[in-house]
């Protein structure tokens, strides 16, 4: 590796001579680089204290490892070691684990910076904790070189990464290094260019080393306002570069920049299907007078799905009508709508249409509820109105029976 020099001292944790008969297949995705890389500049641009930590998830099978995401750990200071918090990084592996889970991803590394020297006695009480909180003995190391980000050229990475190596029950662990391929999709490769042309514009902020060198600064650009250099370098009273964008400044201007890599990505696809077609003999199908058959290499599914890729292009683009004005001049009228507002249009008045049924359903329902509860109490009333009509009737009668018979025994008596 570039930066290490014949006169260095072997390192003791690294294991040299013979390969492994059945080396690692490891195969590094650029997003895990992005989180690395911007962890290590927020940790150095803000001054943070203590180390550099972080783990990495990937996927495994059998030799076959991919380091797929990255994300930095909470640190705690023990017995002197330096080790990550216990709690709060099984918890956060759990959360990783539940959202990676088609595929299943898993702990397959831990970062760290370290010298191009390789590992040192520092990093081992993390891994080993880590193996211990996993129960995984594999798990690889990825030092990144720090003092090797300038000085390396032609696409070279200032990083190595180590396979941990427990020779002997007991013994110390040491690390062998392997190699690597970068591996992307297409997902991440217009992440990578808008972080590299972000990166190619963009202007470090420094701040005042002490206070009077911010006030020194602050005179300087107070005595040239009315130079446009002088404008563009104020310094504000925080010792901080007047002028920089604001949060939504600079949200807008990355929203715009990722339509725009999208728009140039899909121009760069329409001109190779432009370009393919062009060299593609004229086809029977569109001119009636061509007898050449179409040549055996020709991709017939790719151009079936260029078909089907240009008959969904009206449904997103409707073409304008040309119309001639009164007038004798050619104008172009309001285009029709297209299918898929046509379709957008149906969507929208069945949600119409279905809420109004609801309303309807609710109205019939409350309608059915209110005629019961009504023929309930007329009922009632009628059922009280006759009980009480009948109990009278009822009193009326028993009393005209006691009279008829006491009339009965009064002229009885009389004719005896």
């Amino acid at each position: 590796m570039a930066g290490k020099s014949a006169s260095t001292p072997p390192n003791p944790l690294i294991i040299t001579g013979k390969a492994p008969d059945t080396p690692l297949n490891v195969q590094l995705h650029p997003l895990a680089l992005l989180t690395i890389s911007d962890y290590i500049t927020r940790h150095t641009l803000r001054s943070q204290q203590g180390p550099v930590v972080g783990a990495i998830i990937g996927e495994q099978s059998g030799r076959d490892f991919t380091l797929e995401h990255a994300f930095e750990c909470k640190l705690e200071e023990h017995h002197g070691d330096v080790l990550v918090d216990s709690g709060w990084f099984t918890e956060r592996l759990e959360q990783y684990r539940d959202v990676h889970k088609a595929p299943p991803l898993d702990l397959v590394a831990m970062f760290a910076l370290g010298p191009v020297e390789g590992p040192q006695e520092v990093h081992l009480p993390v891994l080993k904790q880590v193996q211990q909180l996993t129960g995984n003995d594999s798990i690889m190391l990825l030092l990144f070189h720090g003092e090797l980000v300038d000085q390396l050229q032609g696409g070279k990475l200032p990083i190595s990464l180590y396979e941990s190596v427990q020779e002997q029950e007991g013994a110390q662990l040491r690390f062998r290094e392997l190699s690597f391929e970068v591996e992307t999709g297409e997902a991440e490769m217009i992440g990578v260019d808008t972080v590299a042309k972000a990166g190619s514009t963009a202007v470090a902020v420094q701040k005042a080393d002490t206070a009077q060198s911010g006030e020194s600064s602050k005179k300087a650009a107070g005595k040239g306002k009315g130079k446009a250099k002088d404008k563009d370098t104020k310094i504000d009273e925080d010792g901080d570069l007047a002028g920089v964008l604001s949060p939504e400044d600079d949200e807008l201007i990355a929203s715009l920049t990722a339509k725009t890599n999208a728009i140039r990505m899909l121009n760069q696809r329409i001109n190779l299907i432009r370009s393919y077609l062009n060299t593609m003999p004229s086809s029977y199908l569109t001119d009636a007078s061509s007898t050449t058959p179409p040549p055996d290499t020709t991709n017939h599914s790719l151009l079936r799905s260029v078909n089907s890729l240009l008959s969904r292009v009206p449904l997103l683009a409707p073409q304008t009508v040309s119309v001639v004005l009164p007038n004798g001049q050619e104008g172009h009228s309001q285009p029709p709508p297209s299918g898929i507002h046509a379709a957008g249009e149906k969507e929208r008045q069945d949600v119409h249409l279905t809420s109004l049924l609801a309303a309807l359903s609710r109205s019939v329902a409350e309608a059915q509820s209110m005629g019961s509860k009504f023929q309930i109490l007329t009922r009632e009333k009628e059922n009280k109105a006759r009980n009480t009509y009948g109990s009278g009737g009822g009193r009326g009668g028993g009393r005209g029976f006691a009279d008829e018979g006491l009339m009965g025994d009064v002229s009885g008596s009389g004719v005896s």
